[in-house]
């Protein structure tokens, strides 16, 4: 979980120095793609990664099942144990960041 959050934060400074860099002709603009950007980087590491790192695709395919050769074929109550755990509370610390961020920047 702190890996995941750890991973965010680089990725959400890269994302949004990035489009900065960039430069759009309005602010609105660059705001709007610095909040696409980040939603979409975001969503991947935290949601899909963690499912996929977790999946065994074997019966779906032979090279996917031997990228993807976690311990979960379906979910099943021991995947939300240890993969659904995570996710919740990856998503709680995630939603209390911001303000914690806004904290420190501004002190």
């Amino acid at each position: 979980m702190v890996l995941i959050i750890t991973i965010n934060v680089v990725l959400r400074t890269i994302t949004v120095k990035l489009i900065t860099w960039i430069g759009y002709d309005t602010y609105s603009e660059q705001m709007t793609r610095v909040i696409n950007g980040v939603f979409i980087v975001l969503f991947f590491n935290t949601g899909i990664l963690l499912l996929l790192v977790n999946a065994n695709l074997m019966d779906i395919s032979g090279l996917l099942g031997r990228i993807f050769d976690g311990r979960f074929y379906d979910y099943s109550p021991q995947w939300y144990v240890s993969v659904g755990d995570k996710l919740v509370q990856t998503m709680l610390l995630n939603a209390f960041m911001p303000p914690i961020f806004e904290a420190i920047n501004s002190a």
